[in-house]
């Protein structure tokens, strides 16, 4: 009996490893949304220092068969600038007259937001798909120096995934290519279990 109990075992271990309905990604987004406003913004001639995190993302999915899938996820990105002048980011005064103010500005975006992924090239090691995701976001901006100034937008936001890859059975690299709150460009790589 304990044989027969111990096979099993080891047969159910062996469908639940072999199915794979489990996958944890984490991605970066050189090409964010605070990245891309840098670039079209630019900087000006009294800004001193602007950096760009770019957006860190954790992507939880579940297969709900072989080619679709339901998950959730989670994305932060940081930017700030440092300079003197007006402000750079957004205050509630009039900031004219504070022409030689020296300040820090900040901003952070935290996003959670289902999204559903579909496969289109189902190659055990390799897989293709195309999804969305629309969630809640967070965006808080802080100044200090001179006028300190805190404020927080919450919203709905969105993101189209035109095309993603996973090159892996069991984990390995994943990517995408989409336009909305997660950037451009994500890289990164993913678990299944």
């Amino acid at each position: 009996m304990k044989k027969a109990l111990f096979i099993v075992l080891l047969g159910v271990m062996h469908l639940h490893l072999v199915a794979q309905k489990d996958e944890i990604s984490v991605t970066y987004s050189p090409l964010s949304l605070y990245r891309l406003e840098k670039w079209v913004e630019g900087t000006g001639n009294d800004q001193h220092n602007y950096k760009v995190l770019g957006a860190f993302n954790l992507n939880y999915y579940r297969y709900i068969n072989s080619w679709l899938k339901l998950g959730v996820n989670v994305m932060y990105d940081y930017a700030s600038v440092e300079g003197s002048g007006s402000p750079y980011y957004y205050t509630p005064y009039s900031v004219s007259s504070l022409a030689n103010l020296t300040y820090k500005s900040s901003k952070h975006a935290f996003v959670v937001a289902p999204q559903i992924d579909f496969e289109y090239l189902n190659h055990p090691k390799f897989k293709l798909s195309s999804g969305m995701s629309l969630g809640y976001a967070n965006e808080n901006f802080t100044t200090t120096g001179g006028i300190n100034t805190n404020v927080d937008i919450d919203g709905v936001t969105v993101h189209f995934n035109f095309v993603s890859f996973r090159w892996g059975q069991k984990h390995g690299l994943c990517g995408s290519l989409g336009a909305g709150y997660k950037g451009i460009l994500n890289v990164g790589y993913f678990v299944r279990f």
